[in-house]
């Protein structure tokens, strides 16, 4: 299958759940300054999952420039990615309006961890798909390796008591993933300089 083709497909389908995420932010019904910044923690929850669905684009588009083609495999890898970005607007929306409760903010850690595990996945399907890629390997152990997948669970399971306790700490998930995203390349970099 034509790579570009399913680039453009990815691309559109995050344009619309950016636009879906947006709307969720509703302007007041009357013209106050207090009603709109009264809507701090949805805009808040929507800034943190902006910065997830962004920096995750630019990673799969690196990804994307590296891998040759795309087989049935590569291509049910990234419906996989697709179908749980496509539940961040529905966590984001509940964790905005509720974002004292514990379940919305479970909901919505949970909901990263799952769609951290399906770009995992979408990562091994395209790796396999192009194993004579050998720049999949390194970008893969940067972008999807042990340390990472390890960091971002130790983060779930400290968000997931911590919300009990602190309020918030669950929107916090997106920007620790970016933060762990971050460490682990310059972490598997400085590795590989060393050998």
């Amino acid at each position: 299958m034509n790579k570009s083709r399913v680039e453009a497909f990815v691309d559109a389908i995050i344009a619309i759940v950016l636009t879906v995420l947006i709307l969720e932010i509703k302007v007041p019904e009357e013209p106050s300054l207090k009603l709109l910044f009264g809507e701090w923690q949805m805009a808040f929850s929507y800034l943190m999952t902006f910065i997830l669905v962004m920096f995750s684009w630019y990673v799969q588009h690196e990804m994307f420039i590296a891998i040759k083609w795309i087989n049935v495999g590569g291509f049910i890898g990234v419906c996989t990615w697709l179908f749980c970005l496509s539940f961040l607007p529905i966590a984001t929306s509940f964790v905005g309006h509720f974002p004292e409760y514990w379940g919305a903010e479970l909901v919505y850690v949970v909901t990263c961890l799952i769609w951290l595990f399906s770009a995992r996945f979408m990562s091994y399907m395209l790796r396999r798909d192009n194993k004579d890629v050998k720049e999949l390997d390194d970008f893969s152990e940067r972008q999807a390796g042990k340390f990472m997948l390890i960091s971002n669970l130790v983060w779930t399971l400290f968000a997931i008591v911590g919300l009990f306790f602190i309020p918030y700490v669950g929107l916090l998930t997106p920007l620790m993933t970016v933060l762990i995203q971050v460490l682990s390349n310059i972490i598997v970099k400085r590795r590989r300089a060393t050998k």
